[in-house]
């Protein structure tokens, strides 16, 4: 009977202390995102609380023009939606937004900052995301096929366009993966604005935060994600740049805390392709172009004007 015991014990103490906490992290993690809008008061984003007001009014002014609603079929059967901003322009920006964010919370800004200097739009929604209805995100690992798809969608409803892809944070990760895949002769450039490398090293520096056992949880975390989610969550953006297909832009703050410069640095240097590396000082994350816009505006003319004639 004491074998018993000291069995059933071990087994409880794995069940409350190991597996229960796991599979919480993980239903958290790659479950649906339920996002809040820019212009609702109950969002929460301390980042973006010094930049709100201007970010609302880009909002509203990109919903003035009167977006259409597309959708496409991503690889897996999933039903994605996004909004075309379509006049007729010979270049496009494919807006690629961040982990548990509407887009036009991470993206309003610098959206419109390209549709005042030429470029027509796609603000892609997320898997999982609202208006998404799939039931699991992909850390950016699944995303970067979705935005393939919407680059393809682009070449043929809109043949001829020059199309830049613009990823933050989790979409930044997304584009840095899709890097050496893209074989769609439209797509001429792509930006990483402060992606993780990793969906291991990015929920690894979050468990610190709230002082979990990530040793011990990881095995059933990433056995998770592979078998319901379907990703490898060690997968990394640098093996990808490293036959990046692409010129790159990475864009990163010096006082992030989510996603660290050093982060950056090594992306940077993992991507084989044209590069440049551009570092917002005191910008936390997701908020570099909001924080410096003079710097970063200036390394998106540069940009554009090497890869998008």
């Amino acid at each position: 009977m004491t074998v018993f015991y000291i069995i059933s014990a071990i087994f409880l103490i794995f069940i409350f202390f190991v597996l229960g906490p796991a599979l919480g992290f993980s239903f958290s993690v790659f479950g649906r995102r339920r996002v809040v809008k820019v212009d609702d008061p109950v969002l929460v984003k301390p980042a973006l609380d010094p930049y709100r007001e201007r970010v609302i009014a880009d909002y509203h002014y990109l919903m003035s023009c009167s977006p259409e609603q597309v959708s496409v079929t991503a690889s897996d059967g999933a039903k994605l939606s996004a909004d075309l901003y379509d006049r007729g322009k010979d270049k496009l920006a494919i807006m690629v937004h961040g982990y548990n964010a509407d887009p036009y919370v991470n993206l309003a800004a610098q959206a419109r900052w390209f549709y005042d200097n030429g470029f027509d739009l796609l603000v892609i929604y997320q898997r999982a995301h609202t208006p998404s209805p799939v039931k699991h995100n992909g850390m950016g690992l699944i995303e970067k096929d979705d935005v393939l798809t919407w680059a393809d969608m682009i070449s043929q409803k809109l043949p001829g366009r020059k199309i830049l892809l613009y990823g933050i944070s989790m979409g930044g990760t997304a584009v840095s993966c899709l890097s050496d895949k893209v074989e769609n002769g439209d797509v001429c450039c792509a930006v990483n604005d402060c992606g993780y490398i990793s969906p291991y090293d990015q929920m690894k520096r979050e468990s610190k935060r709230f002082h979990m056992p990530f040793r011990m949880l990881i095995p059933i975390i990433s056995l998770y994600a592979r078998i319901v989610v379907g990703i490898d969550v060690s997968e990394k953006t640098t093996d990808h740049l490293r036959n990046c297909r692409l010129p790159m832009l990475f864009i990163y703050g010096d006082a992030d805390p989510t996603v660290p410069l050093s982060t950056g640095e090594e992306s940077y240097n993992a991507c084989l392709a044209p590069k440049t590396l551009v570092i917002a000082e005191g910008a936390e994350h997701t908020v570099a172009f909001l924080k410096d816009e003079e710097k970063i505006t200036a390394a998106y003319r540069d940009f554009i004007n090497k890869y998008i004639r």
